[in-house]
């Protein structure tokens, strides 16, 4: 009863005049779950020798990290391009995994990649509410916005899949990288599909944020 008191106590304290107690804002701030994992999915859809025995596949990656305000600046020096073999962001983890294609349980790759309590810092101090960019800004919302773009974490996905289709008698490769920011995908769980055409054509596709999803 004691402590039903104080937690109303501590509500009406903070609706009336702005205050949280030190042991409540402990308690709001835990209860924003910050994931120590990130989970990157890759599913091999179809391909014309996905039956064959002779059929592999593999994929060769980096996981990085990186905040908004590098992100633009790496950009605007052509970092992103097509044609760079650059990396940028930390290095968080890297790896790589290699299968036969026969066996359906094998045209899927899940990587599990521990976030440190460093990053899970960063991720936690994200602002929660972005400063919308208007032609006309003043001194104080480019302070801001500044702080904000210092402060917005992105993950960098860099694949190399390689995969050899017995039936094309080829192999074929697909860099497909990706940026996910972490305000879109809050659980840190990524997804990407693959699909290998007749012709040795493929599609790399990822999964939408979670806001931007058509509802069932």
């Amino acid at each position: 009863m004691i402590r039903l008191l104080q937690l109303t106590l501590a509500v009406t304290l903070f609706f009336a005049v702005g205050i949280v107690p030190d042991n409540l804002a402990a308690t709001m701030k835990t209860s924003q779950e910050i994931p120590k994992f990130a989970t990157v999915k890759i599913i091999l859809l179809k391909a014309p020798g996905v039956d064959d025995e002779k059929s592999w596949w593999g994929i060769a990656y980096q996981f990085r990290i990186i905040n908004q305000a590098n992100d633009w600046q790496a950009w605007k020096q052509g970092k992103f391009k097509a044609e760079s073999e650059e990396r940028v962001g930390e290095l968080i983890k890297e790896g790589a995994a290699k299968a036969t294609l026969r066996s359906a349980a094998n045209r899927e790759f899940v990587f599990h990649i521990p976030l440190s309590p460093e990053i899970q810092e960063r991720l936690r101090n994200q602002p929660k509410e972005q400063v919308k960019i208007k032609p006309q800004m003043t001194p104080e919302e480019i302070r801001i916005l500044k702080e904000q773009e210092a402060k917005t974490q992105i993950f960098l996905f860099y694949p190399v899949i390689n995969i050899y289709d017995a039936k094309l008698k080829k192999n074929i490769l697909i860099p497909a990288s990706r940026t996910w920011t972490f305000a879109d995908y809050p659980q840190a769980r990524f997804e990407m599909t693959v699909e290998i055409n007749e012709d040795g054509s493929y599609k790399a596709k990822s999964s939408l944020p979670s806001n931007a999803r058509p509802s069932n």
